[in-house]
């Protein structure tokens, strides 16, 4: 009994002598692992500070705006963001309080939604565009281009074969960066609205009230065009006053000098124009292009200020960057006081 006792005590001895050593061991190999995962994590903080380096070094913009913009992101959301005398901000940037709005990259941007092309193909198709206005007619200040347009012929070559003209006796101006009732004021760059920093001529066609369409061609400058308001019909009114009489805003007994395509919505509607048309260029698309077909005399251009922008401010709603000519049927709206003055 008395031996069986000491062996009992023996063994409890040993076992705990080796629970002991079992956790001096696991002890060993965990401070091990923690040595071997913070030596990791060091490797990995200097790879990642030397990569951050090397593209801080690097002389394309696009690295360097990119290496930035994930430092930033590592900071946290108290961390006050400074920005060093001289240096400055790009398009849709804002630093006020203490957060960057999202920089968009304008040249990466026109390369992703580069320019559509579909330019004429058969002898057909070049004798009929063979009158187009080219690229050095569109590269003009916005409001110059304005004025320009009035008088001149526009003209849609449908797939069908319809051919559709039309005179333009009202246009609109946007300045861009520094006109508040443009869709670029203080440069915004948006996929929406990137047509407007598109090279002179690119057409912009956008929805407005989720149903109506405007028609518009970039200018000189960036985020500047010209918004497209009233047409007077020439040739192909039967198939206009089809387009218009089975679309949303359908109407009856239209008179073609009235009521056809005095609008932006109207001339959207009775050329078949949608946003599917953005980024296409009148200097080469095969479906859209202007003419200057001599015959469209002297006429008085009338200056008055544009419609529908009173949200913007007495300087912009007043400013007069709308022109028409002076009594054609076909204006969407006379400005009877800026007539008065123009006569």
């Amino acid at each position: 009994m008395k031996r069986t006792r000491a062996a009992a005590k023996i063994q409890q001895q040993n076992t705990i002598e080796k629970n002991k050593n079992d956790e001096e061991t696991a002890s060993k190999i965990q401070t091990t692992s923690m040595v071997v995962n913070e030596r990791q994590k060091l490797n990995f903080k200097s790879l990642q500070k030397q990569n951050s380096k090397n593209a801080c070094d690097t002389s394309d913009p696009h690295i360097t705006a990119a290496s930035k913009k994930s430092k930033n992101n590592q900071k946290g959301p108290n961390t006050e963001i400074r920005i060093e005398e001289g240096e400055k901000l790009g398009p849709n940037t804002s630093p006020g309080k203490g957060k960057l709005r999202a920089v968009v990259d304008l040249q990466m941007m026109k390369k992703e939604l580069s320019q559509l092309e579909d330019p004429p193909v058969t002898p057909w198709e070049k004798e009929l565009s063979s009158n187009r206005l080219q690229y050095d007619f569109f590269d003009t200040p916005c409001e110059e281009l304005a004025q320009q347009l009035l008088g001149k012929i526009l003209v849609r070559y449908l797939e069908n074969g319809t051919i559709l003209k039309g005179r333009i006796v009202e246009t609109e101006g946007y300045l861009g960066a520094i006109d508040k009732a443009s869709q670029t004021y203080q440069n915004k760059i948006t996929p929406r609205n990137l047509p407007m920093y598109m090279p002179p001529g690119t057409i912009y066609v956008y929805m407005t009230y989720g149903m109506y369409h405007c028609f518009n061609i970039s200018s000189q400058g960036d985020g500047c065009a010209v918004l497209v308001r009233a047409i007077e019909p020439l040739e192909g009114i039967t198939h206009m006053v089809d387009q218009r009489n089975t679309s949303k805003t359908r109407k009856t007994n239209l008179k073609p000098h009235e009521q056809l395509c005095n609008g932006p919505s109207k001339l959207c509607i009775a050329y078949q124009l949608n946003k599917e048309h953005s980024r296409y260029s009148l200097c080469t698309w095969k479906g859209l292009w202007l003419e200057d077909d001599g015959a469209a005399g002297d006429f008085k251009i009338v200056k008055s200020a544009r419609i529908g922008i009173d949200s913007c401010g007495s300087e912009w709603a007043n400013k007069p960057l709308r022109f028409y000519v002076y009594g054609n049927k076909s204006v969407s709206k006379r400005d009877k006081k800026a007539e008065m003055e123009t006569s």
